[in-house]
């Protein structure tokens, strides 16, 4: 047996971490069970050795040897050893001994510390040469600094660059381009926390160098040159465009570090002896709007970097986050729209960036918009996705009036613009946007008047831009519209997480709360989001505002007053909570949770504090009104069908139904918490608030009829938040049932209701109706977007608005823990419960889990139903088949043919071996 996957706090192989305590995880291949292991840590000790211990050659000490521990388990193993300083590498291994008491083979994994002390920061923030006025955008800023190493370079064990920035980055070393991570430092809000990057750039530092993209050639120099952009620091956020949110300066902060043998460093910091100047190509960059390049300019560096005066408070984090990247490239297919105007159709609707090579006359000017539809004059329609905004920018005033409803007076531009504007050098000229991210699938391509330019689609590539998680999970079925829905959640998934979870990557780009709560456990399957969410719920305790309530986007992006009013709105603002107990039944980060208990006690609290209904008739009248919810903004069933909806929708209407039921669901929930973490207060408190809030429930909603409807969203809810029992949930279910049929097993909810109508009808034992729900491809419904072409999730079910919505996609868990059966039941424990319907033959699902792969694959013979299931290593699991056979099952291949004529067996061909 021996340990595959390592991982340190979550990363593979980290560099720069300030976790001081990290953990370690792994996984088992060979053997049944792990009995034992022993972790080895060993730190090299060049950069922080004594002056008595330096030598000509880098040392190793042992820092953790824990020994041989006995013990099955392979993840949050705490590092317990020395005292771990700035810089250091840890390199650390493993080695495990199986059921019986065999030794394996060791398997080693490594990570390196960060500047975990202020004092380590010798750089300065600098900035460019030039007063910013609020209105105006200016052009990139670009620096540059030559540096000399100090001894030779054989003495060189190791280059770091460390760097962030007010607004977005990226660096060169000796013309070699860092593409390590994209568009750097990533989101935070920057009035409370920032992130910094350490990048390995031992192999591009040299005893001389020849320039750069910009620059002479110099051999006796290395050379360090950056490009610093407006990102969400001063760009364009948000709905609406709000510009500097964060400030009106966007500046940097870097610093090189090259270690010698001898443990002597090299430090190159920014300071004011940096050159600049903004006379480069990049002339505007909006994360937003796009960027407008003049292929014929080239830096001059003319200018000095200034100190950044403003005073900083902020000490940068080492980013914990998996690293944004460049991914996926499609190359297009050249259509001709009726006016001859050229679009290119990459075939795959992504969110990322756009990589061409052109050769135009010089001074030419080429627009290319990029979008995700085409309308019906076959050219890019935007209108799904842009709003409004002054010509001259917003001011408070005129932004409270558009939250308002009103319409903008005097002139207006939309945005996003989405677009690029070339200006041809003369010469073959190469490009790939790096301050901006497009949501797009067709790119259209225009130039000036009596200019004609070749388009050649090989020339183009449009390139997927998100959060580098790995891919944990798999299906595959016989209906192949349901294969494309599942990849289309998988490309919305990949198009919205982008350091955050956004709703969209056109129109707002914002971390909506709801959007993220609901599609958790779907995303966990489907990639490794560990690193990722630890990150966000990392965001939000920044951003939990002091009366317990988080604004509904996170992190912080301007236009307070809307994000922070819909803040209340239940199904949002119940990320809180949500979010981090989904986590720990995930991933077992009982550290986490305990970490985000305050932020959780604080909205348990202004619930508690702010029940009763708003009409104080109403509430005069209601035997329940302490343990009933209306205070604040509610969204509601966001996006339910218009013929479901209400008159008065949305945050213009009240919504007690809702509101109630996740009062319930929230004090219910988060007693569980508090149990799990020994907040005895807690408990008895939660228990208190959620039996008044089902009782009130019951008496405001059961009892007066308000279930008696066809709408799926008023009966789905109560099912699934827990809030009926015995004869009365039975009836909800058969008016449910009755509910989706009346509606030709079309989908009839909304936003927060979407997820479970699925698992409500398969508790109901409906299971076929939930298949010919998931089947049916009229709408509205999610195989009907799939038949019209599309390759991600739709915002609504018409189809008019954001193409790329990940949270109507949260279906897909359904394919995992109930088609494929699939789901996590605690420290190394799965039950596996797949359950076949439908038109599908077969099913194919995996899952790779923190603790290894599990798999479930059926299908449909003349026999009856084959079944073939993998437990992983070290992992237990619970497998139940639909004739009511249960089997306790450890590592091993099962297989089960489930005859027409009930004569079972069950046959178990493989124990104790690996499975890759």
């Amino acid at each position: 047996m021996r340990a595959v996957h390592l991982r340190t706090e979550y990363l593979k192989n980290p560099i720069g971490i300030d976790i001081r305590k990290p953990r370690f995880f792994w996984q088992c291949e060979g053997g049944k069970k792990q009995s034992a292991y022993r972790i080895t840590a060993r730190r090299k000790t060049f950069g922080n050795v004594s002056a008595e211990k330096k030598t000509a050659e880098m040392e190793e000490d042992i820092v953790w040897d824990t020994g041989k521990v006995s013990s099955a388990s392979m993840t949050h193993i705490r590092y317990e050893g020395k005292t771990l300083h700035s810089r250091d590498l840890v390199i650390w291994s493993v080695q495990l001994w199986d059921e019986e008491d065999r030794q394996g083979e060791v398997s080693e994994a490594c990570f390196e510390m960060g500047l975990l002390d202020p004092a380590d920061w010798k750089a300065k923030w600098i900035t460019g040469d030039y007063k910013p006025k609020k209105k105006e955008r200016y052009p990139v800023d670009y620096f540059r600094k030559d540096f000399r190493l100090t001894q030779n370079r054989e003495n060189v064990v190791s280059a770091r660059l460390y760097a962030t920035a007010h607004g977005v980055y990226d660096a060169e070393i000796n013309g070699r381009y860092i593409e390590d991570f994209v568009l750097a430092p990533g989101v935070t809000d920057y009035r409370k926390r920032l992130q910094y990057q350490v990048y390995d750039i031992t192999a591009d530092i040299k005893q001389g160098c020849k320039a750069g993209r910009t620059g002479k050639a110099d051999d006796d120099v290395n050379v360090i040159t950056s490009r610093l952009g407006d990102g969400w620091y001063r760009g364009c956020v948000a709905a609406y465009s709000a510009e500097y949110v964060f400030g009106l300066r966007t500046a940097l902060l870097a610093q090189i570090e090259v270690t010698y043998k001898d443990g002597s460093r090299n430090v190159i910091g920014t300071d004011e002896s940096f050159q600049w100047s903004n006379d480069g190509p990049v002339r505007f960059a909006d994360l937003k709007d796009g960027e407008i390049y003049d292929a014929g300019k080239a830096p001059g560096y003319g200018g000095k970097a200034v100190l950044l005066k403003e005073k900083n408070p902020i000490v940068p984090a080492a980013s914990d986050n998996v690293p944004v990247r460049r991914k996926e490239r499609f190359t297009p297919k050249l259509l001709i729209a009726g006016d001859g105007t050229k679009v290119l159709d990459f075939g795959q609707n992504i969110a990322g960036m756009l990589k061409f090579s052109i050769q135009g006359a010089k001074g030419q000017k080429v627009r290319i918009v990029c979008g995700e539809v085409l309308g019906k004059d076959g050219k890019v329609d935007l209108s799904g996705i842009q709003e409004s905004k002054p010509a001259k920018g917003w001011s408070q005033l005129s932004l409270v009036k558009k939250l308002l409803g009103a319409q903008i007076k005097g002139d207006v531009v939309l945005t996003p613009k989405q677009e690029i504007r070339f200006i041809c050098s003369g010469s073959r000229d190469e490009f790939q946007n790096s301050f901006s991210v497009f949501g797009f699938r067709y790119a259209q391509i225009s130039t000036e008047k009596g200019l004609d330019l070749s388009i050649n689609p090989a020339d183009f590539e449009a390139v997927a831009v998100y959060s580098d998680m790995e891919q944990t999970g798999s299906f595959r079925c016989s209906n192949q519209l349901v294969n494309r829905l599942y990849e289309n959640t998988v490309w919305s998934m990949k198009g919205n997480f982008l350091d955050i979870p956004t709703d969209c990557p056109t129109r707002e780009r914002l971390g909506w709360t709801g959007d993220a709560q609901i599609f958790f456990d779907t995303g966990a399957y489907m990639m490794d989001t560990a690193a990722f969410f630890r990150k966000w719920l990392r965001d939000m305790q920044d951003d939990q505002y002091d009366n317990g309530l988080l604004s509904a986007v996170v992190p912080y992006q301007g236009v307070e007053m809307m994000y922070k009013a819909t803040g209340s709105s239940v199904g949002w603002a119940d990320a809180v909570y949500l979010i981090p107990y989904r986590y720990y039944k995930r991933y077992g980060d009982r550290k986490l949770l305990k970490s985000c208990w305050p932020m959780i006690r604080k909205y348990a609290d202004y619930l508690t504090k702010n029940l009763g209904m708003k009409d104080k008739k109403e509430a005069k009248q209601n035997p329940y009104n302490d343990y009933t919810y209306e205070k604040g903004v509610h969204l509601g069933e966001w996006l339910e069908p218009e013929e479901f909806r209400d008159k008065v929708y949305g945050a213009q209407a009240k919504h007690p139904e809702e509101c109630t039921a996740y009062l319930y669901f929230a004090m219910k929930t988060i007693g569980e918490i508090a149990e799990l973490l020994g907040e005895k207060e807690y408990v008895s408190l939660c228990a208190r608030y959620a039996d008044g809030a089902k009782k009130a429930y019951d008496a405001l909603f059961v009892k007066t009829g308000t279930l008696n409807t066809n709408r799926q969203a008023k009966l789905v809810r109560p099912l699934a938040l827990g809030l009926l029992d015995g004869e009365e949930k039975k009836k909800a279910q058969n008016l449910l049932v009755k509910a989706v049929e009346d509606y030709n097993y079309r989908v009839g909810t909304g936003f927060l209701s979407t997820p479970f109508i699925l698992p409500a009808l398969t508790e109901a034992e409906e299971t076929e109706t939930a298949y010919r729900m998931l089947e049916n491809t009229e709408k509205p419904g999610w195989l009907a977007e799939v038949k019209e072409g599309a390759t991600t999730v739709w915002e609504n079910w018409e189809g008019n608005l954001s193409q790329n919505h990940y949270s109507p996609g949260a279906v897909c868990q359904w394919l995992f823990d109930t088609v494929g059966g699939i789901r996590p039941a605690g420290e190394r424990h799965f039950i596996i419960e797949p359950v076949p319907g439908g038109s599908l033959t077969f099913a194919d699902v995996s899952y790779l889990s923190i603790y290894g792969k599990v798999s479930c694959r059926w299908e449909r013979t003349e026999e009856g139903i084959w079944y073939h299931i993998e437990v992983p290593s070290n992992v237990t699991a619970e497998i139940r088949f639909p004739d009511g056979q249960t089997v306790e099952a450890e590592t091993g291949v099962y297989e089960l043919t489930e005859r027409k004529d009930k004569s079972n067996d069950l046959y178990k061909h493989q124990t104790g071996a690996g499975m890759e």
